[in-house]
């Protein structure tokens, strides 16, 4: 397994509120936040998902499929409870919240969550996926057929979402499982590259055997096409061992 992970701040954004996570030792799962929020409560809201998750998962050991889905959701509410908790103590960080998309490799599956528009895709026989359901505004217009999906993407509430990390004392998300071949790339991004890149150049991109030249190009085409937000993203190449420790 190779991977890399990328952060950019943009072309526009003065801070860079995302965050990001790649574990370490023999567990391998990674996490992309997207924090929001007045003044630096988006950093502050992202740091706290990926912090508080990571720290979870890495001290604990899972013996099964359904062992590690409980354990993401423990982690999950975890970090739901001290981001709303802190944004309620604290008037500098009222309201604040984060995306959430993280994807856990366990025993021939991948294991992966998604809260806000954060996505995780899958690049497998030159094809190109998205695994994850954007919990925005527009989507739910996609889903209910009042606009196309081509409408979404110019779409003035397109950065509006229905439910964030954070943002109420309890939240509602689903975890989901997949068997995997050995032959996958994952990509996990923040709305910052999949609003700025089209899926045709995500795939493209995916395509180059190097994951660090992928990443590279994906941060470049999203500069260039404005980089009004953010940019952040993690590259998996499940056929490659590199990184392996």
């Amino acid at each position: 397994m190779k991977f890399i992970g990328k952060t950019n701040r943009g072309n526009v954004r003065k801070n860079n509120e995302d965050s990001l996570y790649i574990s370490s030792g023999n567990k391998k799962f990674f996490i992309v936040a997207d924090g929001m929020g007045g003044h630096l409560a988006g950093e502050e809201a992202s740091l706290m998902a990926t912090s508080t998750i990571s720290e979870e998962l890495e001290k604990k050991d899972f013996s099964s499929l359904d062992n590690l889905e409980e354990g993401l959701v423990d982690a999950i509410n975890l970090a739901n409870k001290k981001i709303f908790e802190k944004s309620k103590a604290d008037e500098n960080f009222r309201g604040m919240g984060t995306t959430l998309s993280i994807l856990y490799f366990f025993d021939g599956y991948i294991v992966f969550a998604n809260i806000g528009d954060s996505r995780i895709y899958e690049f497998k026989d030159s094809s190109l996926k998205l695994l994850t359901r954007d919990d925005s505004f527009v989507n739910y217009l996609v889903e209910i057929g009042d606009i196309t999906s081509e409408e979404a993407a110019h779409h003035p509430k397109k950065n509006v979402l229905t439910k964030a990390l954070g943002t109420s004392e309890k939240i509602e998300f689903n975890i989901f499982s997949k068997k995997i071949a050995g032959d996958e790339k994952y990509l996990l991004c923040s709305d910052g590259l999949s609003n700025m890149v089209e899926e045709n150049e995500l795939e493209k991109a995916l395509k180059c055997d190097d994951v660090e030249k992928s990443g590279q190009l994906l941060v470049k085409e999203a500069l260039d096409n404005g980089g009004l937000d953010n940019i952040t993203l993690i590259i998996i190449d499940t056929k490659q061992v590199d990184n392996d420790r």
